[in-house]
């Protein structure tokens, strides 16, 4: 049996073309968001000076307790806990009033449409899901982050801070276009 080796060059040559600019553009602050937790897309992040506004599509981490040992579905990267950074939406921000139970969360008295908690991963059913629950405001640089899903009743099932509380300024790396 004879190798053609010279037949694999284009074929490599294009994989590695396309490596390195799937690189460059994730360095240059692209994203490309699949999950469900935010709308489908390609999104340009910019960097957070200051304070971030409500509203704002954030990529970040969770707190260093939210890892992939913990959490299966929570794919692996360089986030202090050894998971990948999240893409979600910003839903209340420092002096905003959070109450939070299994029927939801609402901001300064708004509810968060589809907030309703759920008691685990439908795809990982021996996964239990912690549940924050109380009333608090939000400190000076606590943020409440919601995946407000790319459809209706996909939001319940997000992985975000009604699972494992705020997020601080720190923790907030870009900011969507």
């Amino acid at each position: 049996m004879v190798i053609h080796w010279e037949r694999l060059i284009v074929p490599l040559l294009s994989m590695g073309l396309i490596i390195a600019s799937a690189q460059v553009a994730y360095l240059s602050g692209w994203r490309i968001n699949l999950t469900e937790s935010e709308p489908l897309g390609i999104y340009q992040l910019e960097p957070v000076h200051g304070k971030v506004n409500r509203g704002a599509l954030v990529e970040f981490c969770p707190p260093v307790f939210v890892t992939p040992e913990r959490f299966p579905f929570y794919m692996r990267g360089t986030c202090p806990g050894g998971g990948m950074p999240m893409f979600k939406t910003v839903a209340g921000i420092p002096g905003d009033r959070v109450r939070v139970n299994m029927d939801g969360v609402w901001i300064n008295g708004q509810r968060l449409r589809f907030s309703q908690q759920v008691a685990g991963s439908i795809k990982f059913p021996k996964v239990r899901l912690p549940h924050q629950q109380g009333d608090f405001v939000l400190g000076k640089d606590e943020y409440w982050i919601y995946g407000s899903g790319a459809s209706p009743g996909l939001a319940a099932q997000s992985f975000d801070s009604r699972y494992w509380g705020t997020v601080t300024r720190s923790m907030i790396y870009g900011s969507a276009v």
